[in-house]
């Protein structure tokens, strides 16, 4: 019986497979060299604003990742490993409030539970938001803040309230959230934070900002940073909003220290046009200063002015006098301020 022999391959057939293998090297070759490349989302290089927009500047400072293992309290032990989160996973973490740190410049999220010795029953999280500038830091922790807030001592911007400790440090924001209000764990959560702050100084920009209103205004304590966007107006990008009481009036003094128009009166005038846009009819003023605008915007009373590059004024007041009254406050002190700082140069 004739053996049949396996035919041999032919020319054509031996290139293709050459052809395939070498296919299959520059796979495996490019697989190995990603699995070294960094990604942005994992190293915090990765951007959070929309298309389009300008990103936030990045953060200058010469502080590294406070370690809060560093400064933990004598009371308190660690209950589980440190845990890290990025842009991608952050609602894993604060589902329904990711998009306010996103929204800001966020950039990463450390968290540490820890125990009191004493009775592991009552624990705490600490918070520790890395953002990519310290007025991005700045926004978060102001928009946040408690109505019950009671200010820390010797503290730039801090604040104790129920079962929280919260600040913000450079381009950093941090928190404490206690399991209960016992006094001995947030004793213990507000000695393990406090040292972390005070370790980073406050931002210049940010304490020159609130330094424009008046010191009876408490923009210290009360002060919100509104990136991006005010009262629906996207003109304005940086805004700083403090809520007062005049006269048992309630009403919101600002600040714009950041806009998309070329100048201070040019934005008043952006801003004037918007509000007319959509409903308000202007005013005739009872003490007109200062170049200001008052409107009527459907039972609000509105009044805006420029000061030098800036936009200040009074926002959803209820009655006119009043509100141009601390909208002229708020021009006299700003006026001031500016014949002092021209003074000591």
């Amino acid at each position: 019986m004739a053996v049949r022999t396996k035919p041999e391959p032919s020319r054509s057939e031996r290139r293709l497979s050459w052809a395939l293998l070498g296919v299959m090297a520059l796979i495996t070759t490019g697989v190995f060299m990603a699995s070294f490349r960094q990604d942005p989302f994992l190293t915090g290089k990765a951007g959070t604003a929309s298309p389009g927009e300008p990103m936030p500047p990045k953060a200058v400072s010469n502080f590294s990742f406070p370690d809060w293992a560093q400064t933990l309290a004598k009371d308190l032990t660690t209950a589980g490993p440190m845990e890290t989160f990025d842009a991608q996973t952050l609602a894993d973490k604060i589902d329904g409030k990711a998009e306010l740190y996103l929204e800001a410049g966020f950039t990463s999220l450390r968290t540490q539970r820890v125990a009191l010795k004493e009775d592991p029953s009552l624990w705490a999280e600490f918070f520790l938001f890395s953002m990519n500038h310290s007025e991005s830091a700045y926004a978060v922790f102001s928009q946040q803040r408690r109505s019950s807030a009671v200010p820390l001592p010797d503290m730039a911007f801090g604040y104790r309230a129920a079962n929280a400790v919260c600040a913000a440090a450079g381009n950093f924001y941090l928190e404490g959230i206690g399991s209960s209000e016992d006094p001995r764990l947030m004793q213990a959560v507000a000695s393990t934070l406090t040292p972390l702050i005070k370790s980073i100084p406050p931002s210049a920009d940010i304490l020159q900002a609130l330094q424009r209103f008046p010191e009876s205004m408490k923009a210290h304590e009360k002060a919100v940073l509104y990136l991006g966007n005010a009262f629906g107006y996207e003109g304005f990008q940086r805004t700083y909003a403090v809520p007062i009481l005049e006269d048992g009036s309630a009403m919101t003094v600002f600040i714009v220290t950041a806009h998309k128009a070329i100048d201070g009166p040019s934005a008043v005038a952006a801003y004037v046009e918007f509000l007319e846009e959509n409903g308000a009819r202007r005013l005739s003023p009872v003490h007109a200063e200062g170049d200001m605008v008052v409107l009527d915007h459907f039972g609000f009373v509105e009044v805006v002015f420029p000061h030098r590059g800036l936009v200040a004024g009074v926002h959803e007041a209820q009655e006119q006098k009043v509100a141009e009254r601390a909208a002229r406050h708020l021009w006299q002190h700003m006026k001031n301020l500016e014949a002092d700082l021209s003074g000591k140069i």
